[in-house]
């Protein structure tokens, strides 16, 4: 006890008392974080974190299915979207503008009408192909009927490519119509067409319809 008190000292005291408060300030700082603000860090530290943090998380967005966002630049689907701006093919379907996707063509098998033509049947009809105002062609190109003879007309589709077509007599003030309508394909969107009469059982100059499904 003697030999303790003989080398006891302010400088040993001193330096005792330093390294406990050493010792136990090390355990404070395991219970504590020393750094509590991004102002303590140097910007170029946090500018390579936010790198890495960006790098990993694209990675993992390859993979990894993200059940809500607030916003997306892409995605590959949607199942339920509160605004979005228009999608790049949502206004076309087959590359068809949605406002034209009844084509106005000869070749699409959508099931729309290739053609119709409404015959103003008369004796003085002309032997001649002349243009029919109430008609469509699939083909955008102009129909023209002629007659023939009595009761037995020529229609055509000019560029139409079909080769059946449908016939209705035109009942107009007569309802319903005694008439019976025949069509004889003379080509691709060509027809020869022939109205009798069951009553007069003669062919009749009467109006009829021809339909190109």
């Amino acid at each position: 006890m003697k030999a303790l008190r003989r080398n006891l000292s302010y400088a040993n005291v001193t330096a005792t008392l330093a390294l406990v408060f050493a010792m136990s300030g090390g355990a404070l700082a395991a219970r504590h974080y020393l750094v509590n603000s991004t102002s303590q860090v140097n910007p170029r530290v946090l500018r390579s974190l936010e790198t890495t943090d960006r790098r990993v998380f694209v990675q993992l967005a390859r993979s990894v299915t993200v059940a809500g966002a607030l916003s997306a630049g892409n995605a590959s689907n949607a199942a339920h979207a509160e605004s979005a701006t228009t999608a790049g093919n949502a206004l076309s379907l087959g590359e068809v503008p949605a406002a034209s996707y009844t084509r106005r063509d000869c070749t699409s098998q959508t099931g729309q009408v290739k053609g119709f033509a409404l015959i103003q049947a008369s004796t003085g009809a002309s032997e001649h192909f002349a243009p029919v105002t109430t008609a469509y062609n699939c083909s955008g190109a102009s129909v023209e009927a002629r007659r023939i003879e009595r009761g037995e007309y020529e229609v055509h589709f000019n560029g139409n490519p079909e080769l059946v077509a449908l016939a209705t007599a035109d009942a107009g003030k007569t309802f319903p119509s005694p008439d019976t309508v025949s069509v004889k394909g003379e080509g691709p969107g060509d027809w020869r067409v022939s109205v009798y009469d069951a009553e007069t059982q003669a062919t009749v100059d009467d109006s009829f319809e021809l339909l190109v499904p």
